[in-house]
């Protein structure tokens, strides 16, 4: 499939999973996860440009959406953001989308596009554009993630 066409997957989902916006609701948001997780899962698997990896990860905080006219002024949520998104009903949680955003990301980084010629490079250490891109953020944008509740912080001082 071509790129862009999943630029304008990538949009779609993200300005979908804005949690901020009340006409969106959980199962909006599940539904939208859902349908962009069946088109990277499909075969062969769509092509994206370099842009397009930051701009799923960030949203409009992306380079790419501030330097582009038409992103700029979107709202587009990135995928950071959604798998972090604090619950607006209990404390120190996440919101119920958050699990199946990371479940997502987490496919996207290490497992797209693991059938094809470049799987040789993931066994060789080397990072698909999701996963290069992603470790390529920095310490703020990472936090966005809140990786400490997803993964449990274990004891009270981390």
């Amino acid at each position: 499939m071509d790129a862009d066409r999943s630029s304008i997957e990538i949009k779609v989902l993200l300005k979908n999973l804005d949690p901020t916006k009340n006409s969106i609701k959980h199962k909006d948001r599940l539904r939208r996860l859902n349908k962009f997780r069946n088109f990277v899962t499909a075969r062969p698997p769509p092509e994206f440009y370099d842009d397009d990896y930051g701009l799923l990860l960030l949203g409009s905080e992306s380079p790419a959406a501030m330097e582009d006219e038409d992103l700029a002024n979107m709202t587009l949520y990135g995928m950071l953001r959604a798998a972090g998104c604090p619950s607006t009903d209990h404390k120190d949680s996440l919101k119920r989308s958050a699990r199946p955003a990371i479940s997502l990301l987490r496919y996207l980084c290490l497992e797209f596009d693991q059938n094809t010629a470049s799987s040789k490079n993931l066994f060789l250490g080397e990072l698909n554009g999701f996963g290069q891109a992603l470790c390529a953020l920095n310490v703020p944008q990472l936090r966005t993630l809140r990786l400490d509740i997803h993964i449990g912080k274990g004891d009270n001082e981390s």
